[in-house]
């Protein structure tokens, strides 16, 4: 087992001596600095111990803290083969630092490291914890069950926040553990997100999608300004909806037409996947009007010469559906409705296969070993989504004349006609 003993260092000029601690580890040693210096006075020469009972006390202090530090590695110094007095040395500050790392800290400096597209969620998970703790620090030895479930049961009226911060939660502290912890040296000991598992969220499936009739709802709607916001998140609806529930990040971003092809990659997961999660998608002619009238110069649509960013784009979409979807009857429509409702209808109405609504939509398939050998061929998608396209919009393909659902004109201001009054006696 290794020793921690007290030692002087040379006499100064100034007549005082350095005092140490010693580590021993088999035949090698290290030494600590204590910051305490001695008068030569100061040291019993019979016993070469510290008479300042201050200074005594101070230097013990810290041997003892050192000590008992020491053994809760004692596993890894006595079954590490790499293990010496300068690794125990070493091991002993940085957990020292680690004791009082802060939480906060950590996760704001990782945060800046990584380019993340998710950085405003972590930045809001931070938020979230330092409303819930009422000051922003949080040392790592704090972190632990009963903490992350009273966090939990702060964050019980928001499901969607409570399952993304609490995962963000356990990702920083995990990412901590692989900063501190070595595989001689096990710095960040406990993991609370072993026994405590982050809720998941519960969706509702299908309730997002619209029927049939719902959609040419929408497409029908006309707006009073042809180039206001409720006319424009219009379009950019049915555009998700005919591109196979292309969102907004990808309409935003998407820089590639060709021949009639949009080719581009899922914004949202492309940094995760090996295949970069290409898709190309073949615009069908009934969308071409749409498509010429946000032509964009350096990307495929001109979104990007209106909003300064995906997330400012559709949160404009989203408010222009709203008054969208009062004006024709279907409230709290939201633009993500029109990818839910390309893969309801695609499955359930044109009975296409869950694989292919699987590619459709760009997720990631079930059949890694097949798509090892298959070549990818993007042409069955495409030809089910022009069976979509021309099923729900047949009678306008086909040029039937239909009744447009216009926005509620604005009424004129009532004015009260002022009252006459006659004289009685004249």
């Amino acid at each position: 087992m290794a020793t921690i003993t007290t030692e002087f260092g040379k006499l100064s000029s100034k007549g005082q001596r350095a005092v140490y601690l010693r580590v021993r580890d088999k035949k090698t040693e290290k030494r600590i600095a204590t910051g305490v210096k001695v008068d030569e006075s100061e040291i019993s020469p019979r016993t070469k111990k510290i008479k300042n009972f201050e200074k005594a006390q101070a230097v013990e202090k810290l041997r003892m803290e050192l000590m008992y530090k020491m053994t809760s590695i004692a596993p890894e110094i006595n079954y590490s083969a790499n293990m010496d007095a300068a690794r125990i040395v070493s091991t002993l500050v940085m957990q020292e630092k680690t004791e009082s790392l802060d939480f906060f800290t950590f996760a704001e400096d990782w945060i800046s490291k990584n380019s993340l597209k998710s950085t405003k969620n972590y930045n809001c998970t931070l938020s979230a914890l330092e409303s819930y703790l009422g000051v922003r620090k949080l040392d790592f030895s704090q972190i632990n069950y009963t903490l992350l479930k009273n966090f939990e049961l702060y964050l019980s009226d928001r499901p969607r926040a409570k399952s993304m911060y609490l995962g963000y939660m356990r990702h920083l502290y995990r990412e901590a553990m692989l900063e501190y912890n070595t595989d001689e040296v096990t710095v960040i000991k406990n993991d609370p997100f072993i026994r405590y598992k982050a809720p998941k969220q519960v969706l509702k499936k299908g309730v997002r999608a619209l029927s049939v009739q719902d959609i040419l709802k929408v497409y029908h709607y006309k707006g009073i300004d042809p180039k206001g916001r409720p006319q424009l998140a219009r379009d950019c609806f049915i555009l998700s909806f005919c591109l196979m529930g292309m969102n907004s990040a990808d309409l935003y971003n998407a820089t590639v037409l060709q021949k009639g092809v949009v080719k581009y990659n899922r914004t949202k997961t492309k940094d995760r996947r090996s295949d970069d999660a290409y898709i190309e998608v073949k615009v069908h002619p009934f969308i071409k009007q749409l498509m010429k009238k946000y032509a964009g110069n350096t990307h495929v649509f001109n979104f990007y010469q209106r909003y300064a960013g995906f997330e400012e784009m559709n949160t404009a979409l989203n408010k222009g559906l709203k008054e969208v979807g009062k004006a024709i009857g279907i409230p709290k429509l939201q633009f993500y409705q029109a990818r839910h409702t390309f893969a309801t209808l695609s499955r359930n109405m044109m009975k296409f296969s869950k694989s292919d609504v699987d590619e459709a939509l760009n997720h990631v398939g079930s059949y890694d070993i097949a798509d090892v050998y298959i070549t990818k061929d993007f042409s069955i998608i495409n030809e089910n989504n022009f069976k979509l396209i021309e099923e729900v919009f047949k009678d306008e393909i086909a040029g039937k004349p239909t009744v447009a659902a216009e926005a509620p004109k604005a009424k004129r201001p009532y004015h009260r006609k002022a009252k006459t009054t006659t004289n009685a006696k004249k």
